[in-house]
């Protein structure tokens, strides 16, 4: 007999005990994973309690396990240096993993650094671009600043309509001074078909889509 077969047999001979004791594992396997499970949200909430050391101690832990949002609230904290000293390369190293991830505050952020160099070389071409996903996410500051580069083609080919899109939707979204501004000097170098065109785009904007 091989060891599969003797396997066999022992498992056939006990079968309400072998049941039993994979239930016990499944359970006590899944309180475990219950019990070391982080967030950021739970991050966040330790952290409006006053209790900031234990908020980054979690967040650390929950960006080790791959939560991009808590990854993010440690770039903010490290750059901000409310509750910490202040770290540009850590809040970098953090904000590049969870702009790796997709979030999109951190793509908008990333986005800034590049713009001013701020602990990168300054990259124009790579701002636009972290911008232009940040965008396309819905996030109202990424969008007045692709749109701004759009219009001057700085960093990204120039392209009016587009630009006009964003402005439009970053209005419209908390920046209507600055956009509304930004807007008149566009709109008097615009043609009547690029504005319908520019209006068409930006009441069809889906966030996520392109």
């Amino acid at each position: 007999m091989n060891k599969v077969q003797a396997m066999s047999v022992i498992l056939n001979r006990r079968p309400l005990a072998g049941l039993v004791a994979a239930v016990f594992t499944l359970v006590i396997f899944g309180f475990a994973s219950t019990a070391i499970a982080y967030s950021e949200r739970e991050g966040r909430e330790m952290y409006q309690r006053g209790l900031y050391s234990e908020a980054l101690d979690h967040w650390k832990r929950a960006a080790a396990a791959g939560d991009s949002g808590a990854a993010y609230q440690l770039a903010v904290e490290y750059f901000d240096a409310k509750i910490v000293e202040r770290d540009v390369k850590l809040a970098l190293k953090y904000l590049m993993q969870a702009a790796d991830d997709g979030d999109a505050r951190a793509l908008a952020e990333l986005a800034g650094y590049y713009d001013y160099g701020t602990g990168v070389p300054e990259n124009r071409e790579k701002a636009a671009e972290l911008y232009l996903r940040a965008a396309r996410l819905g996030v109202p500051s990424a969008m007045f600043n692709i749109a701004a580069m759009l219009e001057n083609g700085e960093g990204i080919e120039q392209d009016r309509v587009e630009a006009y899109k964003y402005y439009v939707l970053s209005r419209d979204q908390g920046f209507f001074p600055f956009a509304s501004k930004a807007l008149e000097g566009l709109v008097a170098v615009m043609t009547a078909e690029e504005l319908a065109e520019g209006e068409a785009r930006a009441e069809n904007f889906i966030p996520g889509g392109l």
